[in-house]
């Protein structure tokens, strides 16, 4: 009898507890919406607002106050979010009082293709759309094709990793041939790089022919740097 009693102590024991649950539960999907929260893991160039971010997160005409946990769906909001063109990943939660929280990871484009229409080159090595919120000032890209896509991202990255030559390159153009000649920011002439290989050796012997140059005070009489030779860097003057 006293196991009986037991047992049945702790069966009403354990239907507290799921209804207690079940209670919380439901109280907390009935508690309403008290505010947004949006979050950029980058700040520098985002290609998408946060009105716009808000716009994909919460998708009828009711304002935010009339809005419960209950008939928000987490997932769909953030599903909308990551198919958004400027949006890489997304997080979306709620807090217990009541916040929803949207924490963004934009996509960061490192080139522009000029083409038709133009386009970026992202941090990924995938092609995305311009930004109709945005501008980002990357360098820019002419005669570029799929071919040519795997070098351009490999040669960007290696201007980006380099500040002298991230500040000083502005614009790749590849010919046919698939051959790449580099505009320089200020100073008024090309840098002939031929193919994309070999670029550590190639900048090495850019960066001491600049240093030796700006040192003469020649660098105005330059009117091409040809690194398209192994032991040598062939100059064209004005």
């Amino acid at each position: 009898m006293h196991k009986i009693k037991n047992i049945i102590k702790l069966v009403l024991v354990i239907v507290l507890v799921i209804s207690l649950y079940a209670f919380a539960s439901n109280r907390y999907e009935a508690r309403k919406l008290k505010d947004v929260s949006i979050t950029f893991t980058d700040y520098s160039d985002p290609l998408i607002s946060e009105k716009n971010v808000n716009k994909l997160l919460i998708q009828n005409n009711d304002s935010i106050e009339n809005l419960t946990i209950e008939n928000l769906d987490l997932n769909k909001s953030e599903l909308r979010l990551v198919q958004n063109a400027m949006i890489r990943d997304a997080e979306v939660s709620v807090s217990l009082d009541g916040l929803l929280k949207a924490v963004v990871r934009p996509r960061k484009p490192i080139a522009r293709i000029m083409g038709t229409p133009d386009a970026y080159l992202d941090q990924d090595n995938l092609m995305m759309p311009l930004s109709k919120e945005h501008t980002v000032n990357v360098p820019l890209v002419y005669g570029f094709s799929e071919n040519v896509q795997d070098k351009t991202f490999e040669l960007i990255n290696f201007i980006r990793n380099d500040e002298l030559l991230k500040a000083s390159f502005t614009q790749i153009k590849f010919d046919k041939r698939e051959e790449v000649t580099l505009s320089v920011r200020a100073l008024d002439f090309k840098v002939k790089l031929g193919r994309v290989e070999k670029l550590d050796h190639k900048m090495i012997n850019y960066k001491a022919f600049l240093t030796k140059m700006q040192k003469d005070k020649q660098l105005g009489d330059i009117k091409t740097i040809d690194l398209r030779f192994d032991n040598q860097v062939v100059v064209t003057k004005r």
